[in-house]
């Protein structure tokens, strides 16, 4: 009983002023900025592939139907390197295209680190922690960090003295959530790594 409770004060616990919101770029064994929408199609199934190329904005992803919502992998380069996740209530999103998921993989696409739709504006403060930038029925959660570089990202800067003097990438990981009625339809989790 002890152990339990532990686990639910853990899990129920806000967010650290000072999280980098890690935390939020792993779900269903997919890790944001690490792999691709072709190693997402690999591990959970192959599905159409949707490309939206507007003006200066590129964006594509796959899409698969969990048991709680429509869950999309999102890349906004053309390598199609993952950059974001998206999960939305199916009548809030179009789901034609979208691979059904089965089994533990169908369970765990309702819950990404606490977020789960249906939950209230007051839930998801509580999970991504303060600040949340509001507007309308829109919350925003960004989280701002330093990731050190690896020996094998060091290889690819080695033209760049300066990079590589500082050792370090600038991180920001977005949690957006949508609400109507007061209840959570639609989060996304977008990363973005920068010199």
């Amino acid at each position: 009983m002890a152990v339990f409770l532990a686990v639910a004060v853990l899990a129920a616990a806000p967010a650290r002023a000072d999280e980098d919101g890690a935390r939020f770029t792993r779900f269903l064994g997919a890790r944001l900025n690490y792999g691709t929408l072709d190693t997402v199609q690999a591990r959970l199934g192959r599905t159409h592939l949707i490309e939206l190329n507007d003006a200066d904005d590129y964006e594509a992803r796959v899409c698969y139907l969990g048991s709680r919502g429509v869950v999309s992998f999102v890349s906004g380069v053309p390598r199609l390197e993952l950059s974001g996740f998206e999960v939305r209530e199916p009548g809030t999103v179009a789901a034609d295209g979208c691979r059904e998921l089965h089994g533990r993989y169908a369970a765990e696409a309702g819950d990404l680190a606490g977020l789960h739709l249906g939950m209230s504006r007051e839930e998801f403060t509580a999970v991504v922690g303060e600040p949340v930038r509001w507007d309308g029925d829109s919350g925003q959660r960004d989280y701002e960090s330093e990731q050190k570089m690896s020996g094998d990202q060091r290889v690819l800067f080695k033209d760049s003295p300066e990079l590589l003097a500082r050792g370090t990438f600038n991180v920001l990981v977005t949690v957006t959530g949508t609400f109507v009625e007061g209840r959570l339809v639609g989060f996304r989790v977008w990363k973005v790594v920068s010199v």
